[in-house]
């Protein structure tokens, strides 16, 4: 793969804003236990229907983390 296409590849590439569990932990660079303490002190999780799992804001990961960065 050349330059070219990496640049294309890339270039098209949006980042999800809204994360499963697991993805929120790789993303904060935590586990999911933390990601579940983070909620019960108040992280928001969306939760777009009844049948579905949780999704956290990359908005607010970055909101929580930067909020209690020592």
């Amino acid at each position: 793969m050349d330059d070219k296409e990496l640049r294309k590849i890339f270039s098209s590439w949006v980042p999800p804003r809204y994360l499963n569990q697991k993805q929120a932990a790789a993303y904060a660079g935590t586990s999911p236990g933390t990601i579940n303490l983070w909620v019960e002190q108040g992280l928001p999780q969306i939760i777009f229907a009844e049948s579905s799992w949780p999704k956290y804001d990359v908005k607010d990961l970055d909101a929580w983390m930067e909020k209690f960065k020592v």
